[in-house]
């Protein structure tokens, strides 16, 4: 078997939502989530793209992701509404309560909604992107906090405790790309540990520490009972750890009231329980509420295009800021393809088989 296969993102993308239809998905759910899925390879972040779809089977096999489930609202004011996944895949219910925010904001100024119960929602830049668009501010964050819980330790910890916690946010400007910020709380991304695991490569130094809290480049060691290091590393790491934790409480607003892990009834109650916050936590803010949107977008625009001239340093071809890297993968990948490490190629090739979906 060669080293990696190079794919077209539309074959890819089909096989995808064949295989989520066949998981027992719904027909959006299963458009939803393919094409989140290869958005995220194309846009280079391939921790998030179709080497998910391994994850997803063994966890409808245990019954902690119900892929029939439908979002639906909860509760609802004309600013603020509670969403709950029932463990249905999180790409359905993170983009249905994106939707909701976009709609309210429109009319009122801004809106916030809480997601329960989501499983694994993906890339937060496919949510925030998606807002940009319509001229809108948007802020999206997901977390989980507790004894066990993710594969985070606290800063000067040994244990797992949070989450890779990660936040977005994003900004739209005039007549250039908006700025889509989006990054892990984490030193590196859990999947980015996956796909260097699929590569037989090495992590970063200072990203993974073993079980004991030593120091790895092992990828291996984190799926032994390591963890990962938060963002900041030994001299900031208290700052990453400050905004892990602060994604775990916020989007825990989707816990109030909440006296069971889940409605879908597929999960046992942890004993954790009531050490445990988690949940998807998304605002969105129409800049005509404050004023003139085209006079702000103008302004944006003007600060990320000084931002790209800023003078780059020796070794460095030029400045970007945030969404710029996605921007020229994507750009590149829709020609060339999308390239899938053979590990990940094999996996894929196991759930073809099982799911009776022929590989693109």
């Amino acid at each position: 078997m060669s080293e990696v296969r190079t794919v077209a993102p539309g074959p890819l993308r089909e096989f995808t939502l064949q295989v989520v239809r066949a998981m027992g998905a719904g027909p959006e759910t299963a458009q939803e989530v393919a094409d989140h899925l290869v958005q995220a390879n194309l846009s280079g972040h391939d921790s998030h793209g179709v080497l998910r779809l391994i994850q997803y089977a063994a966890e409808a096999d245990r019954g902690d992701l119900v892929p029939a489930a439908e979002p639906e609202v909860i509760r609802e004011s004309a600013v603020c509404a509670l969403f709950d996944a029932h463990r249905g895949f999180g790409h359905r219910s993170t983009m249905s309560a994106a939707e909701w925010v976009m709609r309210q904001a429109r009319e009122h100024g801004l809106a916030a909604a809480a997601v329960r119960h989501s499983t694994h929602i993906g890339r937060l830049g496919q949510y925030t992107e998606r807002l940009a668009a319509e001229g809108l501010v948007a802020l999206v964050t997901v977390g989980i906090a507790g004894p066990g819980a993710g594969t985070v330790a606290p800063f000067g910890g040994v244990s797992r405790f949070l989450g890779t916690n990660p936040w977005s946010i994003a900004v739209p400007a005039a007549g250039r790309p908006p700025l889509i910020f989006d990054a892990a709380t984490s030193t590196i991304a859990e999947g980015k540990a996956r796909v260097a695991l699929a590569r037989g490569a090495e992590v970063p130094a200072g990203t993974v520490q073993n079980a004991e809290g030593g120091p790895t480049r092992s990828p291996a060691d984190l799926y032994a009972g390591g963890t990962l290091t938060v963002l900041g590393g030994e001299v900031g790491g208290h700052k990453g750890f400050g905004l892990s934790l602060a994604a775990a409480l916020v989007g825990g607003l989707a816990m109030i009231g909440d006296a069971e892990p889940t409605s879908a009834g597929t999960m046992s109650r942890p004993p954790q329980w009531d050490t445990l916050l988690a949940g998807v936590f998304l605002v969105a803010i129409d800049p005509a509420a404050f004023g003139d949107p085209e006079d702000y977008q103008r302004r944006v625009a003007g600060v990320l295009d000084a931002a790209v001239a800023t003078p780059a340093k020796p070794g460095v071809e030029q400045v970007q800021v945030a969404g710029d890297p996605e921007r020229a993968s994507r750009r590149r990948r829709e020609l060339e393809g999308i390239e899938i490490p053979a590990a990940t190629w094999q996996d894929l090739g196991t759930i073809a088989a099982r799911y009776g979906v022929p590989l693109p």
